[in-house]
């Protein structure tokens, strides 16, 4: 009585449960042979008729769309004769591959600061271009009482050695500096550099920079200097890096340009220094502040190959090296006396080591090269007292016209006390009044050894009486006249930087520098011959008719202080300009 109930509540449960099979495998799976025997297996169970059985089988393969071929199968990446073959990724794994990538790049976008409109990467932030352009126009106007005969004594130590016995056969004189003609030229500048933030205590400059040479007092390139407008070369001005461990300290290695403060007198504005300096600022209240700098800097490295044949003692091999360097310190105060007055002190102490000239031992008259070549200037200007440095052997089978190839080394050493001072007041409008004072001594001068060896920066030839002839005369060159002082001060009214149009400044100086205080190679290029032994005057003044670009004059007179007459003026007409 249990059994049929059983049966007729299954029936329906088992018809649903093959049709849902049936419907939704696939047609392959409707007509397999288990399916069939499934169904089979129900009729002769009495579970469902024959004629309920053939229905679904008909239903299901009405139900399903007809079977589709079998695909390939997909071959494994890789090439294969010439075909690229690329492995399937799934969707969720192309998902999260994107996923992260857009993060990263997320991250990277707002950490550089590309990934905000109008600005560039983070890494363009840190660089900074920066140049000047000037070109000039210059004239050069010799007196016409000037004497001609000062010896170019740079030209003879940048070259070969100048023969001073002119009872040589075949003797050739010295090459002699112009100082009768008139000269003009126009002259160009240009400079270019980069100022890199490595860090936020490291930074590093490059500059490069026009010049007719290696000079390291002028980055001027004089037009037409080049045949048939030939290009010019660009130098290497600057390269440095500066440290800043703590705040208001720095350390420049490399080169880079002048750390002290003083004017052209001592350093010319162009000059650049090559070695370590290490300079600092303190404030002490509101109104004082100290400042300073020390430092060691090479001025000139003997060649590696220096030597001789006959070097040392004719054995031959390397001569001593004949290394010159510059070290220096200073100290100064700056005093704020009232808002608009501004006050700064400093003195400073430069030692030239090596930069003197050496007698050498005895060098046989045909030698090339003697021990103390090196001690010559590497490069000069005009000025400073010199002597032959070479002890020259005759040749023995011909003593009266055995050559003197001689070459010229300073008589002084050169440790240089200098003194500066300026005082600054607003006008008003960002004009200000500035006056500029600066005195200068060469400690290391001894007059008696200048008077001994010179053989330039003489008084005029004197006549004595002649030893061998009680009624004649003889004549014998003046005594050294030179000195080891020099001072100079300066008034500027305007605005000191011109920037805006309209900008504009006056100038008016006075200078007086003697032969010997300080080294002539360094010192100001433009005044007089360039160099030392000069006294006179500068007037000028300058416009801006543009950002950052002005047009200005400068008014250089200058004349002798020891020696034979020799007066030179200048004038300099400046288009520059600067980003």
């Amino acid at each position: 009585m249990f059994d049929r109930p059983v049966r007729t509540g299954l029936k329906p449960i088992l018809l649903a449960c093959v049709a849902g099979v049936s419907l939704l495998a696939s047609p392959a799976l409707a007509q397999s042979v288990d399916s069939t025997k499934l169904l089979q297996l129900m009729v002769a169970k009495g579970l469902v008729s024959q004629a309920e059985a053939d229905a679904l089988i008909a239903e299901a393969t009405v139900a399903q769309p007809a079977a589709k071929p079998a695909l390939p199968p997909v071959p494994p990446a890789g090439v294969a004769d010439g075909v690229q073959t690329i492995a399937y990724v799934p969707a969720v794994v192309r998902d999260q591959i994107k996923a992260e990538l857009r993060a990263e790049l997320g991250q990277q976008a707002q950490a550089e600061g590309w990934s905000r409109p109008g600005e560039t990467p983070e890494w363009t932030r840190r660089l900074s271009p920066y140049g000047d352009l000037r070109v000039r126009g210059e004239g050069v106007f010799m007196d016409d009482g000037n004497a001609d005969i000062f010896e170019d004594f740079g030209a003879i130590n940048a070259g070969d050695p100048q023969n001073i016995n002119d009872k040589t056969p075949g003797y050739v004189g010295p090459p002699y500096l112009n100082t009768r003609e008139n000269r003009q030229r126009a002259r160009i500048r240009a400079r270019l550099g980069l100022h890199a933030m490595i860090d936020d205590w490291i930074s590093a400059d490059l500059r490069l920079a026009t010049g007719n040479d290696t000079s390291p007092i002028s980055t001027n390139q004089t037009l037409g200097s080049s045949e048939g407008f030939g290009k010019y070369q660009i130098w290497l001005d600057r390269a440095s890096l500066r440290l800043t461990p703590v705040k208001g300290l720095n350390i420049d290695v490399g080169r880079f340009a002048n750390p002290f403060w003083t004017s052209e007198i001592l350093f010319d504005d162009d000059l650049n220094f090559d070695g370590v300096a290490v300079s600092g600022q303190q404030k002490l209240g509101d109104r004082f502040a100290v400042f300073g700098t020390a430092g060691a800097f090479p001025i000139f490295n003997t060649s590696l190959d220096f030597g001789s044949r006959n070097a040392p003692e004719g054995q031959g091999g390397p001569y001593e090296s004949k290394d010159k360097y510059l070290l220096a310190g200073q100290l100064g105060l700056e005093w704020q006396a009232t808002e608009k007055l501004r006050v700064r002190l400093a003195a400073g102490y430069f030692n030239f080591d090596g930069v003197g000239g050496e007698v050498s031992k005895p060098c046989q008259f045909y030698e090339v090269v003697c021990d103390t070549d090196p001690t010559r200037p590497q490069f000069q200007q005009f000025g400073n007292t010199l002597f032959p440095i070479r002890n020259v052997v005759a040749n023995p089978l011909d003593p009266i016209g055995s050559p003197e190839n001689q070459y010229f080394g300073l008589v002084s050493d050169f440790e240089v006390l200098n003194v500066r001072g300026s005082a600054e007041m607003a006008l008003g409008g960002g004009s200000r009044v500035r006056l500029d004072g600066e005195y200068i001594k060469n400690l290391g001068l001894k007059e008696g050894r200048m008077r001994a060896l010179a053989v330039n920066n003489l008084g005029p030839t004197r006549t004595i009486p002649d030893p061998n002839n009680t009624n004649g005369t003889l004549l014998v060159p003046g005594t050294w006249e030179g000195g080891s002082e020099g001072w100079a001060t300066k008034l500027t009214v305007g605005k000191l930087d011109l920037i805006a149009r309209g900008d504009w400044n006056l100038q008016f100086g006075y200078r007086y520098l003697e032969s010997d205080a300080v080294v002539d190679g360094f010192t100001d290029s433009d005044f007089h011959m360039g160099g030392t032994n000069s006294k006179g005057w500068t007037a000028g003044g300058a416009y801006a008719f543009g950002k950052s670009t002005s047009i200005g004059f400068r008014w250089l007179s200058g004349e002798e202080i020891a020696d034979a007459p020799l007066s030179v003026d200048k004038l300099f007409i400046d288009l520059q300009t600067r980003f």
